[in-house]
């Protein structure tokens, strides 16, 4: 079994890799080909964060689950993978960047099937850890001139786009929501409990990621959104049950369950259309998904030139 440190990954794991195991995550799901049941969780009784257990299972290849813990802006996460027909354990993985990359990776995946191809202006609001990284990958799918950073705290905000400008792209950061208004592509991985940008500001053929909320009681997108966009789901059965993005204008009446189109899975794969028209505003809500974690753990761990050490559950470390 390897054991997969939070450097090595960063070491090796690539925006193309992310990207591409993603995809074969969400066609995988949305196909049947893997099993995913519903992450189980456990509240802090200080209110403060959340334990997550989600398993999942591809048959005649690999079988785990990944653990995360929050609490407040922290957290631990880890990836226990074993070969699906000897039961050997192949690896156990650092899962905290592996948790954000395969984030980034999947609204990556959707955007470059969403997006017009000639998006340039990407707002991304939110300046944690997976606003970075969103940024950069986005970045690789399209031809991103300029990246807007939007924040609650306007020093994390100008941190963060000074590193991604160190990083090589034109960032700054921006202090108004109405920026939207000229995006091409908005991206929001924040921890709002609440709208945090104008849906009626949107030009038609903007592009919307929503990253953040994964409670039913919880948003960052308004019901003028939900009025005027086409929605794209990583699970469908898990976005109905808990992304309030979509929970919330549904129970309301405002959102058409005819404008959840279904699976972003399903689109990637060619069995559900994908963006129509120029003018649609087109809408990906990622709660995220064991089978992304499963699928990115697996390609990790197949890469040549691994510096990752051996353990023997059964012996001693190598």
């Amino acid at each position: 079994m390897k054991l997969l440190s939070e450097a090595e990954l960063r070491r090796v794991l690539s925006p193309a890799l992310a990207v591409a195991s993603s995809e074969r995550a969400f066609i995988a799901l949305s196909r049947g080909e893997i099993a995913v049941p519903v992450r189980s969780e456990i509240l802090r009784p200080d209110g403060e964060g959340v334990v997550f257990a989600m398993p999942g299972y591809l048959p005649g290849r690999v079988f785990g689950v990944k653990v995360i813990a929050t609490r407040g802006a922290a957290s631990a996460a880890m990836v226990l993978l074993f070969d699906a027909e000897s039961l050997a354990p192949l690896g156990l993985l650092s899962a905290d960047f592996l948790t954000d990359w395969r984030t980034a990776g999947g609204i990556a995946a959707a955007t470059r099937l969403l997006a017009r191809p000639e998006a340039r202006l990407h707002v991304v609001f939110g300046a944690g850890r997976l606003a970075g990284p969103c940024a950069r990958l986005v970045a690789t799918v399209r031809p991103i001139a300029r990246t807007l950073i939007v924040g609650r705290d306007p020093t994390r905000a100008r941190a963060l786009a000074a590193a991604l400008r160190a990083g090589g792209l034109d960032a700054e950061a921006a202090a108004d929501p109405g920026v939207v208004a000229e995006a091409d592509i908005v991206t929001t991985v924040t921890s709002a409990t609440t709208p945090v940008f104008p849906g009626a500001a949107l030009r038609p053929g903007a592009h919307v990621n929503l990253g953040g909320a994964f409670r039913p009681d919880t948003r960052e997108s308004d019901d003028e959104l939900a009025r005027r966009g086409l929605f794209w789901c990583d699970s469908r059965a898990a976005c109905l049950a808990r992304a309030g993005d979509l929970v919330m204008p549904l129970a309301s009446g405002v959102l058409d369950p005819a404008r959840i189109l279904g699976e972003i899975g399903a689109a990637l794969a060619g069995d559900l259309r994908g963006r129509a028209d120029a003018a649609e505003i087109t809408v990906f809500k990622s709660l995220g998904n064991a089978a992304q974690d499963i699928c990115l753990a697996e390609d990790a761990l197949a890469l040549p030139g691994l510096a990752a050490p051996e353990f023997d559950p059964r012996g001693e470390a190598g």
